[in-house]
């Protein structure tokens, strides 16, 4: 590429994980929450939109109006950045999404949808020192100015489904082909062949490939020669399969709940995208004696709801909306069985810790063994009554104990037959040896969110880990990547 600025590159020379719109899959698309959600999620890079309102001013959108935004039937272009803002607040300006950028340590992939949003759009990115961008579009037209006024950032050119790729770029004198073949069939990788990736290369072009949502698709395309790939769920590329996770296993308490309503479909699919082997998760029974995942006896802290969840049916509690008390994103969200989140485990080939809050024990093993996953999960319960009980129901449930309720032989359960061992960071240290010469798998547990223990942690590669924030110690894993290389 002939630009004096580069496209960003990673040390290991993987293709970028580009956000598209953010993290769009867990945040509202071109927020400044959902960059935020991104660059936690192990973003490299943003896709962001930029319009222009009528006094001139960038702003990050993908549609010109904002019917779909806030449901007001006006178009940017028409008002001004004050007017835009009081109608719709979370439509960030180029310049608030900048600053967010360099804060976070983030790329920025600008696509111009507004006529003369470019030469406007690269004259802030350089006022504002931002080096690690990169600007493009359908419109060859704003590719040409930019080049017109020797743009430093590198150039991208937006390939349609069916259009040549490489007459678009002599068109426009880009030096990227973004190919936007997402719905190129089911296999869009298929299009992106060897002799085309190939034919780019000798002509000095770099390839972008479209957003990507499908792991079979992304497991593919990861492992072509271009330089980023686009995706809803960032996680998709920077979870544990990217990283060397030192045998650490994944317990996600309550699922991925820093960035979805805990206890629900949506934390607990975020937690398996991101590579975590376990979901923990909490079980009441309902008033008709379903099973269902909640942690809290009563409704009114994760639902809008009100009484205790054993007041009322299955049918009843279905109707509550059980996510927008988090994120309006994730209105509508609803409480899930454990039957439901069992099948959801199964999808992905992954496990559950299952807390038993007030269910019967007979009744909780066997709907688990009638779905054929008790080989697959493991319990535990604060009532001893109930944990002893699960003990009773099945010799081979897995039971998790806390260390402290095994470390003394008087006090402990011989007949409980603990398979687990939880224990806080400085027991861990002291006698994770201990358990694992016993034939006990000892987990540890951290749910805070200081990056400095994260740090620790890695250095101490527990075997297991049950943690609130899977992020943070994949943010301090590819800490610990870089300093080794």
């Amino acid at each position: 590429m002939r630009n004096s600025i580069a496209w960003p590159h990673r040390p290991d020379h993987r293709p970028l994980t580009i956000a598209h719109r953010g993290a769009s899959a867990h945040a509202a698309e071109n927020t400044l929450a959902a960059f935020r959600t991104a660059a936690l999620l192990g973003a490299d890079m943003w896709e962001i939109d930029v319009q222009l309102t009528q006094d001139g001013v960038p702003v990050v959108s993908h549609d010109a109006g904002l019917g779909r935004a806030v449901g007001i039937d006006r178009d940017i272009a028409d008002l001004t950045l004050p007017e835009m803002k009081a109608l719709a607040p979370d439509i960030p300006s180029l310049a608030e999404t900048v600053a967010l950028a360099k804060a976070l340590g983030q790329s920025l992939y600008v696509e111009l949808k507004a006529d003369g949003s470019g030469v406007i759009a690269a004259a802030l990115l350089h006022e504002m020192r931002l080096e690690r961008a990169a600007l493009g579009s359908f419109k060859h037209a704003e590719i040409a100015a930019l080049k017109a006024v020797d743009c430093p950032y590198p150039l991208a050119v937006l390939v349609p489904l069916d259009a040549n790729p490489f007459q678009l770029a002599e068109q426009s004198d880009a030096d990227i082909i973004h190919l936007c073949w997402e719905r190129g069939g089911e296999r869009p990788q298929d299009l992106a062949t060897d002799e085309l990736l190939a034919d780019a290369e000798k002509r000095g072009l770099g390839v972008v490939l479209w957003h990507e949502e499908r792991r079979s698709v992304l497991s593919d395309i990861r492992a072509l020669p271009v330089l980023g790939i686009c995706t809803n769920n960032p996680e998709m590329m920077a979870g544990t399969d990217s990283l060397d996770m030192r045998g650490i296993g994944l317990v996600c308490h309550r699922g991925a709940n820093h960035f979805a309503p805990e206890n629900t479909l949506a934390a607990a699919r975020l937690s398996f995208e991101q590579g975590a082997p376990y979901v923990e998760l909490d079980v009441r029974e309902t008033a008709d004696g379903a099973l269902v995942v909640i942690h809290d006896a009563t409704l009114e802290r994760t639902t809008n709801g009100t009484g205790a969840v054993t007041d009322r049916t299955l049918a009843q509690l279905k109707t509550l909306d059980a996510g927008s008390w988090f994120s309006p994103h994730f209105k509508n969200e609803r409480i899930p069985t454990l039957s439901e989140m069992i099948a959801l485990a199964q999808s992905y080939g992954r496990k559950l810790y299952i807390e038993n809050k007030s269910v019967a024990p007979r009744r909780l093993v066997e709907l688990v063994d009638d779905m054929d996953f008790l080989d697959d999960c493991f319990f535990w319960s604060g009532d001893a009554n109930l944990q002893s009980g699960m003990r009773t129901v099945s010799q081979r449930a897995s039971i998790k104990a806390g260390y402290r309720a095994v470390a003394t032989p008087g006090d402990a359960d011989p007949s409980l037959k603990p398979s687990i061992i939880e224990m806080t960071i400085d027991d861990y240290i002291a006698h994770a040896p201990d358990c694992l010469a016993r034939g006990l798998k000892p987990m540890m547990q951290y749910f805070g969110d200081d990056p400095e223990v994260f740090d620790r942690i890695i250095a101490i590669a527990p075997v297991m880990i049950n943690l609130d924030r899977a992020d943070l110690l994949l943010a301090a894993l590819r800490r610990a990547q870089r300093q080794a290389a």
